[in-house]
């Protein structure tokens, strides 16, 4: 004998509770489930200046410090001179008059080079290159392939932006963004976020984070004025699920309960 319609859908709406009890850890998991910022260097990572910091200036801390005392630091500075700032699975930003092609995101290689296709179909190297240098550089490199290149150039720095945000991931922004594009690009925050006590992170320790760093974002201040470093991460905090969130997820719940209840009336004889 089939059920009562009213014992039916008192079922389904216990079973609609359930699922509304479990939900609320899901949720919880889904924010762990968020990328995880790269092992840092330890102890504290060695800090060898401002991403856009140019030769000149890096030379002159280098001896700076080194007149200091502190070899470390001069000898990290020194072999970032050397090396370069351009790391493989980096990005470089690039637009080239008149060449759609080599109008593109690009990343840099295993190899610390950049592949470019027609007209240039070449790898560009960047050992060496900072990225106060990249455009310069560009510049000259590809104007051995084509007559007076008209190129803009940009370095991408690759940050966390975590918590309440839209989308919280990682993002390669320039690094003479504002501290506002870089959460813009993970969709801006939410509305349950609490954006007066953002921080940001470098291996676990915090840099910057309450009045101050509200503060730099209200003045226009960039990802360089922060000095902000590959993996670095922005995390926003937010209050609990809201009001609305559980009011949306109780409703695609009945939803789902009333389609059972459809169901057990075309099933249930």
């Amino acid at each position: 004998m089939s059920q009562a319609p009213g014992r039916r859908w008192h079922g389904a709406m216990l079973l609609g509770l359930a699922l509304l009890a479990l939900a609320r850890p899901a949720a919880g998991q889904e924010d762990q489930a968020s990328p995880v910022a790269p092992p840092s260097p330890s102890p504290r990572e060695l800090t060898t200046g401002h991403p856009l910091a140019s030769r000149s200036a890096l030379l002159d801390s280098a001896q700076r410090i080194a007149a200091a005392g502190d070899t470390l630091r001069a000898a990290a500075i020194r072999a970032r001179l050397t090396e370069g700032d351009f790391q493989p699975g980096e990005r470089i930003w690039m637009r080239v008059d008149s060449e759609p092609a080599l109008s593109d995101t690009f990343t840099v290689t295993t190899a610390g080079t950049v592949a470019l296709p027609s007209p240039v179909n070449h790898e560009i190297a960047l050992r060496g290159v900072l990225r106060s240098e990249l455009q310069s550089y560009l510049v000259q490199q590809l104007s051995q392939y084509l007559r007076s290149p008209a190129v803009r150039a940009r370095a991408l720095v690759r940050v966390s932006v975590q918590g309440g945000v839209v989308r919280p991931g990682y993002y390669a922004v320039p690094a003479d963004a504002l501290v506002a594009d870089a959460l813009m690009a993970a969709g801006g925050t939410l509305p349950i976020s609490k954006p007066g006590k953002m921080r940001l992170e470098r291996g676990g320790d915090r840099l910057l984070d309450g009045k101050q760093l509200a503060q730099a974002v209200a003045q226009g201040r960039t990802l360089d004025d922060l000095n902000v470093q590959d993996g670095d991460q922005l995390v926003v905090p937010k209050e609990g699920a809201g009001m609305g969130d559980n009011l949306r997820f109780l409703w695609v719940v009945i939803s789902i309960t009333g389609g059972i209840v459809g169901l057990t009336k075309v099933f249930g004889h």
